[in-house]
């Protein structure tokens, strides 16, 4: 769980460590399966922990409308499977052997589970977007479709004429700013915001 220390109003900083506590839930019950193979791979890395910056960012925005929402916390709970999910692939491209302190899917297990882990996720998370309408499924999608480029960005590297800063930056912007952006936009929405809150919000 975050430390929320930071937050000088008790009032906001209680109410989002009660809701995240809620989201922790719905995550802990989001990557369980019938079949328990795929339950301690899918756990894997919720039980590392983490800062949870996208829940959070999807509940703090949600603040300025109704926080309480079911709906809000549903989101919080797909922004962090959509990340989670990234992850176990990130670290097959990266070949990397440890994760947030501890022995990578990939490295645990292989290659081949990591990504398949990922993929249940990712399914997991567009089974409970299902439930929040069209237009979340939408948002999500095109979000998917930048995280997806913004690695394959990074994977072929800039093109010859092109500067390495800026193409870093748009890495940045699709592989990261995007799931943020949405995060954020996620928050708003399903909180019942202004349509100008929620445009500010996201950008």
């Amino acid at each position: 769980m975050p430390n929320l220390a930071f937050l000088t109003d008790p009032g906001l900083r209680d109410g989002l460590l009660g809701r995240l506590q809620r989201v922790e839930a719905r995550l802990s019950e989001a990557v369980k399966s019938d079949y328990p193979f795929v339950t301690a791979t899918s756990t894997h890395l919720v039980e590392a922990g983490g800062k949870r910056f996208r829940p959070l960012m999807t509940l703090l925005c949600a603040a300025f409308g109704d926080p309480d929402r079911e709906e809000v916390l549903d989101a919080a709970t797909v922004v962090e499977l959509t990340h989670l999910a990234t992850l176990y692939h990130d670290d097959v491209m990266d070949e990397a052997p440890l994760r947030r302190g501890r022995q990578s899917a990939n490295s645990r297990w292989d290659n081949s589970v990591a990504i398949l882990t990922g993929d249940f996720l990712f399914s997991r998370a567009s089974d409970i977007l299902a439930d929040l309408g069209p237009e979340a499924v939408r948002i999500q999608a095109r979000t998917f479709e930048r995280l997806v480029t913004g690695q394959i960005r990074e994977t072929v590297g800039p093109a010859d004429a092109e500067d390495p800063v800026a193409h870093h930056l748009q890495v940045l912007a699709d592989k990261t700013g995007s799931l943020i952006a949405t995060s954020a936009q996620f928050g708003a929405m399903f909180a019942g915001c202004d349509p100008v809150v929620i445009d500010t919000l996201t950008r």
